[in-house]
């Protein structure tokens, strides 16, 4: 039985196009093993062994830059490893999952994900985790039992749902960056921000990811996926003269190379040079200037925010349509909406992700299978305004069709390439001169226009006290609704002249979803949005006949004793 074993494993490496020796192959024969061994061995007395067992392993190469105050303060490599078990004690139909009624202590025992290919420590990492995740799932089943016990009904749905079987490979080729070149350019640029001595603090950064996905399950389903990821950050902060803390950023992101490739020449330097100078222009602005208190009237959400309230409204919901038991559990709001308006009637969102570049750019939202090793399929989630589909995985949903669209990833359903269209779009200048109008219809002297939006990467590379003070705007959200992300870019537009002037100091209320329906004009051409490099959104510009805006309560810090 072992030797038909290491056969077995060796056909699915080889069928993956892996040699016997390479790394990958020793990942894999690892991972099959120990699962093998877990689902054939696992199990305490009197209670069942797992029906369903997942190894998921990431693998990440990376090498980080960041400079300030023109000088390098990190330049290394930073491999990392994560594992993920994801085990089920019970049946399809009815596990321990989906349930958050009790509390449950579970082992404490976790072991080290080894950065080498040792495949006995590999396999010792994933025993530690598959072990205390079996304690704690069996104490789970027996609650949730007990609990369906006294709720009878509540549970209509099964847990869990077979799908294909496959064995899946995509890997993304290797162009590692020259990271000599990315080192001083990074100088360069930080050097130059510190000529702004009124800054707080400013930083860049360059990071190089090559993140390789391995999987594994009881059901026979192997794959093994690569990507990277090329992004350089600059992080900028000051203070206002009413102590409010301002910031900005700039971030550019590729799969492949960012534009220079890496070269510190005139061209790249220069480009980045001006876009810097243009942001030092804004908060130099931004900190002589009053805050607003509150604006009520029409908004221009312009450029890549326009896929950022289309990520909020529509995509983020997407990751937990099923919601965990317990006695106030109820159905998501958007499956609530299957088949009725929830967009203008001209609008359609299609996720496409065989979709591979966009304007000769490769797009981070392109894959050809998702994190449960199913084919990623093209979804139409709003046809002509309404709500049609949702993204799927092997966790069934309360909507008629079960079958899986490979949506599932990272833990939920997950966006790939989001392509917002609207048949009837106007160029930028003429949705200006709508806001303007629309604004003037509201006896209001000027219109709002969002073109940047809180960027979490951005905030994480500031390391001065008052970054702490930045408002992230408000994320409580009812159902029916959903909040935005403070706003780092935003502009008055004058309604007799069109002058837009930088303004501060208000961020978005709740949004009641019904608005969606009243956006009164549309951009003719998409923007490319792509949140942390992790999908892609391609969406025109968005105006809103009517938002709320407030500001903040919350005390500014006090400005420096001394300059």
């Amino acid at each position: 039985m072992k030797l038909l074993g290491i056969c077995v494993l060796a056909a699915i490496s080889l069928s993956l196009g892996f040699s016997p020796k390479s790394p990958d192959s020793t990942l894999l024969v690892a991972m099959h093993s120990e699962l093998k061994r877990s689902m054939d061995s696992l199990r305490l007395k009197d209670n069942p062994g797992p029906y369903f067992l997942s190894y998921w392993l990431l693998d990440i190469q990376g090498y980080d830059v960041e400079a300030s105050q023109g000088a390098i303060e990190k330049a290394a490599p930073t491999p990392l490893r994560f594992i993920d078990v994801d085990l089920r004690v019970g049946s399809y139909v009815h596990d321990q999952s989906l349930y958050e009624g009790g509390l449950v202590g579970g082992s404490g025992l976790r072991a080290p994900v080894p950065e080498s290919d040792d495949t006995l420590l590999l396999r010792q990492a994933f025993w530690a985790e598959t072990d205390a995740r079996y304690k704690v799932a069996l104490e789970q089943l027996a609650q949730k039992q007990s609990f369906l016990a006294a709720h009878h009904g509540m549970d209509a749905l099964p847990d869990w749902s077979r799908q294909k079987v496959l064995q899946q490979r995509d890997i993304d080729s290797i162009q590692p960056p020259d990271t000599a070149a990315w080192i001083e350019l990074c100088r360069k640029l930080s050097a130059l921000l510190a000529k702004n001595t009124w800054m707080a603090e400013s930083r860049v950064a360059y990071q190089y990811y090559y993140i390789t996905f391995y999987y594994v399950d009881s059901e026979g389903s192997t794959y093994i996926q690569s990507l990277q990821e090329n992004t350089l950050l600059a992080a900028l902060l000051c203070q206002a003269q009413d102590g409010a803390p301002l910031w900005d950023y700039l971030r550019m992101a590729a799969r492949a190379g960012l534009p220079g490739g890496g070269h510190t020449g005139a061209t790249s330097y220069e480009a980045l040079r001006d876009s810097l100078a243009g942001i030092v222009q804004r908060l130099d602005e931004l900190r002589h200037s009053k805050p607003l208190e509150f604006y009520r009237g029409p908004v221009l959400f312009s450029g890549p925010a326009a896929g950022e309230v289309i990520q909020h409204a529509l995509l983020d919901p997407q990751m937990q349509l099923r919601q965990a038991l317990s006695e106030n559990s109820e159905q998501p709001f958007l499956l609530d909406l299957q088949g009725r308006k929830y967009l203008p009637d001209n609008f359609t969102v299609r996720d496409t992700p065989g979709l591979g570049n966009y304007q000769g750019q490769a797009l981070f939202g392109s894959y050809h299978f998702d994190h449960q090793g199913q084919p990623a399929e093209e979804v139409t989630l709003v046809d002509k305004g309404r709500l049609t589909d949702f993204y799927r995985g092997k966790l069934p949903l309360q909507i008629s069709s079960q079958h899986d669209n490979g949506h599932w990833r990272y833990g939920g359903g997950f966006p790939g390439v989001v392509q917002v269209e609207a048949p009837v779009g106007v160029p930028e200048g003429a949705l200006l001169d709508s806001l303007r109008t629309r604004t003037d219809e509201e006896g209001a002297p000027f219109g709002l226009r969002v073109s940047k939006f809180l960027d979490d990467d951005a905030v994480k590379l500031l390391r001065h006290p008052l970054a702490q003070s930045i408002s992230y705007g408000s994320f409580a959200a009812s159902r029916g609704s959903f909040s935005l992300p403070a706003p780092v870019e935003m502009d008055a537009v004058d309604n007799k002249t069109g002058k837009a002037t930088p303004v501060r100091g208000v961020f978005f209320n709740m949004v009641d979803s019904k608005s969606l329906r009243d956006i009164a004009a549309v951009g003719d051409t998409p923007h490319l949005l792509e949140p942390q490099a992790s999908f892609s959104i391609l969406c025109p510009s968005l105006l809103f006949s009517l938002l709320d805006l407030g500001g903040s309560h919350e005390a500014q810090p006090k400005l420096p004793l001394l300059p």
